[in-house]
């Protein structure tokens, strides 16, 4: 049986394509499409898709599903926003906005029940596939997707 310890909360949440695992610390909340500036196409690449207004600070958003290679997120009634923490303490860009859909799932994640995949990660922007309880996830590499937003702001 898992200790306390070795067990990590997390949250299974619906994509577009499949779902993506956070560990619940790394989710702030999850609030509706809503209070989206979204971006005219130009120059950005499409997975960054405009702004989010949450708690006054305007938070980069972006679709995971459109790096993984989906032509369009789908925003729609079911679409939510997951707004996750940084890793790296940069307080230029402390959050993340990421497009998901329908309402995430807990998931208590141990040793005995998370399986890796031994598959090709689709995407730079995830760092690895994996199973929990048979539900497939991919889990999103936060330091690369910060990355991607600094350097597309800083080229705008």
């Amino acid at each position: 049986m898992a200790t306390h310890s070795e067990e990590v909360y997390s949250l299974m949440i619906p994509t577009v394509q499949g779902n993506i695992l956070l560990p619940n610390t790394n989710v702030a909340e999850i609030v509706p499409f809503s209070n989206v500036d979204l971006f005219e196409q130009g120059d950005r690449p499409k997975w960054f898709l405009g702004h989010l207004l949450w708690r006054g600070k305007d938070i980069p958003l972006i679709s995971v599903d459109v790096i993984s290679g989906s032509e369009d997120p789908q925003a729609n009634k079911r679409s939510r926003v997951a707004i996750t923490h940084t890793l790296n303490a940069n307080t230029e860009l402390p959050y993340i906005a990421i497009v998901v859909q329908g309402i995430p799932r807990l998931s208590h994640v141990t040793p005995e029940n998370i399986k890796c995949i031994d598959a090709d990660v689709t995407s730079g922007a995830e760092k690895m596939k994996v199973t929990v309880d048979g539900v497939e996830a991919a889990i999103p590499d936060l330091d690369k997707l910060e990355e991607m937003i600094l350097a597309t702001e800083s080229a705008a």
